[in-house]
């Protein structure tokens, strides 16, 4: 088995205190047969330092340093010079469990697919606490078009591309989308439809660091809208060309409008003024899938009716009666 190449890429930026945990942890790999490709983009302090130091103590690193364009661009830059047959991801402030890819090259083999979804731990980054997050139950072979159903809904897996092992040749025209956010969303369904088939590995084999303040819930800017309208292009493609998981689709589509809904009405005065245009194409937006929302098992009681106010324009008015929290 060992004789198969995997490329595991890595985009680092400005992770000195984070970065020797994550490439000691694909060092340490069972599996060897690894070409470990460093991306340093354009970080300003030292962690292109320390890229180099593992490139020259190691012979499977390769480093590559290149202007900041932000990680789609680390990533696809990883992709253009990877070697290996397979290829993984692994985010630098984040590690991987020492058998992840030999469990994850054991289920590509076995059965004989392109592509491997495995689960991951959520660390947090204050307490250090350590619990299983979105994991397969079990292990097994399903269809793309199930897979993507499953990603739509968060069904025991979601869009990430680190706790999976793909055939580098499911890429060979796909690319991560450069200066949006959310870059997953996007890419990991169109491959998984790609792949024809997924195997499932029923084991946590990625280390997610939820880093302290790594994500900033006060502001609004052009980043807040960038996973509304990846699902905006997402829904009417799976709707026309894969009927069949529809309302997975939707059922993300709504989620992406409820979540830039309620975080444009809970903004301060002054945002919601700068960006009133969007409050209003947003709930015109929502407002389409009315019928499916009030319909959908997939929503609690709670849900519903924060989506119908936020509908309504009432949600500011009327939430101190109908939702707390």
């Amino acid at each position: 088995m060992d004789r198969t190449k995997i490329s595991v890429i890595v985009p680092v930026y400005n992770v000195e205190k984070y970065l020797a945990r994550c490439v000691d942890s694909i060092l340490a790999q069972s599996y060897k047969n690894l070409e470990v490709i460093l991306v340093n983009d354009g970080s300003r302090d030292a962690s292109g330092a320390i890229c180099d130091a593992y490139g020259a103590k190691d012979s499977r690193v390769r480093v590559i340093h290149k202007e900041n364009g932000g990680l789609s661009s680390a990533r696809n830059a990883g992709l253009d010079c990877a070697k290996g047959e397979y290829v993984g991801f692994v985010d630098s402030d984040d590690w991987i469990e020492e058998h992840a890819y030999e469990w994850m090259m054991e289920q590509m083999l076995r059965h004989q697919v392109k592509l491997v979804c495995a689960g991951r731990y959520d660390v947090d980054g204050e307490t250090g606490e350590k619990t299983i997050g979105l994991c397969p139950a079990k292990e097994e072979v399903i269809s793309g078009e199930e897979m993507a159903g499953r990603i739509f809904t968060w069904d025991q897996c979601d869009s990430s591309a680190c706790d999976k092992l793909f055939c580098r040749s499911l890429f060979e025209e796909i690319r991560f989308p450069v200066g949006v956010v959310c870059e997953d969303v996007p890419v990991t369904y169109r491959v998984v439809l790609k792949a024809g088939q997924v195997a499932l590995c029923p084991k946590p084999v990625y280390n997610y660091y939820h880093r302290p303040g790594s994500i900033s819930m006060s502001g609004v800017s052009d980043k807040t809208f960038h996973y509304s309208r990846h699902t905006a292009c997402m829904y009417p493609y799976i709707r026309e060309n894969y009927p069949g998981i529809q309302a997975q689709a939707e059922f993300l589509r709504v989620r992406s409008l409820y979540h830039l809904c309620l975080t444009l009405e809970q903004a301060e005065a002054d945002i919601r003024s700068t960006y009133a245009q969007e409050r209003t194409q947003t709930r015109k937006e929502l407002a389409k899938h009315w019928l499916y929302i009030l319909q959908s098992s997939r929503f609690g009681v709670q849900e519903k009716v924060t989506d119908i106010l936020l509908i309504l324009g009432l949600y500011r008015l009327l939430r101190p009666i109908f939702h707390r929290g």
